[in-house]
């Protein structure tokens, strides 16, 4: 695995982010959740960090948790944890590694029943409450990936209890979640996506559709991934377009 220990964080100051903590409380963070059962110190959508400022903390700590958010909203998320650090503070992720599990789900010596039940627990989410369901995995590539994505350099990247990335990464550019995402309302998020993707207000039809699905769950970035993989999409905009500024 990578490692480059040169810390050229020292010296940066300013809250500590411990994200999705869940029953992990940390003396030292401020600890965030979105489950009040869990008493976090703020309340608050971890993909949308509304009461921090921007660049005002030193480091964000998210321990299984990115796996616990729809693949869609993954790069908002990262995104939403840069925009709220300062240059050079430090990330640290915790992840599922899929090649780690795979290989241990194959090895001839984990083969029983409670063994392999395990696992794939580790793979799917314990799934004992809302909420607690795995939407995604990584392999080392689509990690970093993500992580350079989200204006982030990787600074070591280790396997723990044998199926876990443990990731820590630098600022090192301001990048934030798209603006078109930040809307107000659904209807009023729709209506910039329609425009700015397909340079056309959205037909009732469609917008309805959208406003249901939205309304069950859906992420916006979702109904952005639809709207750009539609053939109206395809045929009359190019994503090098510059007056396209959705980028996700």
């Amino acid at each position: 695995m990578y490692s480059d220990r040169n810390d050229v964080s020292v010296g940066i100051t300013g809250p500590k982010l411990n994200l999705g903590c869940g029953f992990d409380y940390r003396d030292g963070y401020i600890n965030v959740d979105m489950n009040e059962d869990h008493h976090p110190d703020l309340l608050s959508d971890v993909t949308w960090l509304r009461s921090i400022a921007d660049e005002s903390c030193s480091e964000a700590l998210a321990q299984d948790l990115l796996e616990h958010i729809p693949r869609a909203k993954g790069t908002t998320a990262l995104r939403e944890w840069n925009r709220v650090l300062k240059h050079g503070g430090r990330l640290i992720v915790r992840v599922p590694s899929l090649i780690h599990l795979f290989q241990l789900l194959t090895d001839h010596a984990r083969q029983d029943l409670a063994t392999q039940q395990r696992l794939i627990q580790c793979l799917y989410g314990t799934q004992g409450y809302d909420g607690d369901f795995h939407f995604n995995g990584f392999t080392e590539v689509t990690l970093r990936h993500a992580l350079a994505d989200a204006g982030f350099s990787v600074r070591s990247i280790q396997i723990v209890d044998e199926w876990m990335f443990e990731a820590e990464a630098q600022k090192v550019a301001h990048v934030t979640p798209d603006p078109i995402l930040r809307a107000p309302t659904d209807e009023a998020f729709l209506d910039r996506a329609y425009q700015t993707l397909l340079r056309r207000p959205a037909d009732p039809e469609g917008k309805a559709y959208c406003l249901k699905v939205m309304g069950g769950g859906i992420a916006r970035e979702a109904v952005i991934e639809a709207l750009k993989a539609s053939d109206e999409f395809k045929a009359t905009l190019s994503p090098k377009d510059p007056g396209l500024s959705v980028v996700l």
